[in-house]
């Protein structure tokens, strides 16, 4: 019996498996196969194989290649709040962190219940629908202009080599493995490690003022074995590897190697690398290598989710509430036995489905229940529903007073400021905490 082809391609004298992942295969000279053809590592490059296995210890990153070992994320950037799917959850899990919320849907519910409320079934309701639709119409405003804002990042542009050419390019665009090159006062598309700059020695000056707050310019440099990577003709023709650690929040600390042609490991420290949101300055270009993008650059990652803040107003509010409900439960329960002690007179003004004088041991109980219910509903304005009102639009206004406001405005960017969360407008300019040294 004559033996059954195969039609999976060889390296060498061996089979070579196909990828049964979303993972491409990188072929070069470092990958050799065991008897059974799996992948092994040699050297720095990691290929995927169609077996099983952990998750390498380090991220590798081909040069000039359009195959990497492994998917890496894109470069897109979203610091919204909510999601379309997401808003009405956390929208109202935010807005029923309130007491004053919580109380008034549960008197709005009471008064659908019949023989309860002495008032109307929609005096309640509808002022609370109000409240949370002016909360609601305020934080979609307010998401809104933070989406634009992703947009307006996401949509800059960089010049990428592409085809041994300079070419402008989306940061959305922009993936781990391009080579970039970014000019004087602009901002870095992503985490990159510096080749080369329009200084000597491959130096740089950054200002990382939106990372750590500091205004003064650091020095970066490339290492000497790539700052002569000036040219487009020199950068086409680079091949090679560069080895890094995961994606992690430390700002102040990296570690990778980089291979060139079959030659030695170079060393990379914290100074060949450029983070995303700092900006060039006093230098008139660098190149380097994108090797961190989207979330997971070190910029994003110590970007936490925008969380749901309350100030402290708000806690204040809601302390006063749960007081002010406490008493609510005290004069309504006062009021209870007051009318229990009544409730064997036959009073002309009591109508008669309320009159306890022949009822049961149960149907007095119930009845009581009814009567607390009725007292919770009748003095509910203990609790003033216009103070939430007041509240959701007085901030609304301030907040674009605060856009508004010239004196804030930065000329030289033609930049306002600019309110993104008017919730915490009364926490501006307040002093927690004091440090001093001796």
């Amino acid at each position: 019996m004559a033996p059954r082809k195969s039609n999976r391609p060889t390296f060498g004298a061996l089979p070579v498996p196909q990828a049964r992942s979303a993972r491409s295969i990188a072929v070069s000279s470092d990958v050799r196969f065991d008897a059974r053809g799996r992948f092994s590592r040699i050297g720095p490059l990691i290929v995927p194989s169609t077996h099983p296995h952990p998750r390498p210890t380090s991220r590798l990153i081909l040069l000039n290649s359009p195959i990497q070992p492994e998917v890496f994320i894109g470069n897109d950037v979203n610091t919204g709040k909510y999601s379309i799917w997401s808003f009405i959850p956390s929208f109202l899990f935010e807005q029923f962190r309130k007491y004053s919320n919580i109380f008034f849907l549960v008197i709005a519910l009471l008064q659908q219940i019949p023989d309860v409320s002495p008032t109307g079934r929609f005096t309640t309701l509808i002022p609370l629908l109000f409240i949370l639709s002016v909360s609601g119409i305020k934080e979609i405003i307010e998401d809104v202009k933070r989406h634009k804002a992703d947009t307006e990042i996401n949509n800059r542009t960089v010049e990428v080599l592409k085809d041994g050419e300079w070419k402008w390019v989306k940061w959305i665009n922009v993936g781990v493995g391009d080579i970039v090159k970014v000019t004087n006062d602009t901002f870095f598309p992503a985490d990159i490690a510096l080749f080369s700059s329009s200084e000597n020695l491959g130096l740089c000056y950054v200002e990382t003022a939106n990372l750590d707050g500091e205004t003064n310019l650091k020095v970066r440099q490339g290492i000497p074995e790539t700052v002569e990577l000036t040219e487009e003709a020199d950068l086409k023709r680079l091949k090679g590897s560069l080895e890094c650690e995961h994606p992690n929040r430390h700002l102040y600390d990296f570690a990778g190697k980089l291979k060139l042609d079959g030659g030695s490991y170079l060393a990379l420290g914290p100074d060949q690398v450029l983070l995303r949101g700092a900006k060039l300055q006093n230098t008139s270009w660098v190149i380097g290598l994108v090797i961190y993008t989207g979330s997971e650059s070190k910029l994003m990652m110590n970007s936490t989710k925008v969380p749901l803040k309350q100030s402290t107003v708000d806690k204040l509010t809601n302390k006063q509430i749960s007081m002010l409900f406490i008493l609510l439960i005290c004069v309504s329960l006062l009021c209870v036995f007051m009318n229990f002690l009544v409730a064997d007179e036959n009073l002309w003004y009591i109508p008669e489905y309320r009159d306890l004088s022949k009822a049961s041991v149960w149907k007095r109980i119930v009845m009581l229940f009814y009567n607390f219910m009725t007292f919770i509903i009748l003095f509910n304005n203990l609790i003033p529903i216009s103070l939430t009102v007041t509240l959701e639009v007085v901030r609304f206004v301030q907040a674009l007073f605060i856009n508004w406001d010239m004196d804030m405005y930065h000329a030289d960017t033609k930049t306002y400021a600019t309110a993104r969360t008017s919730n915490l407008n009364e926490e501006l300019g307040q002093v927690r905490y004091v440090f001093s040294g001796t």
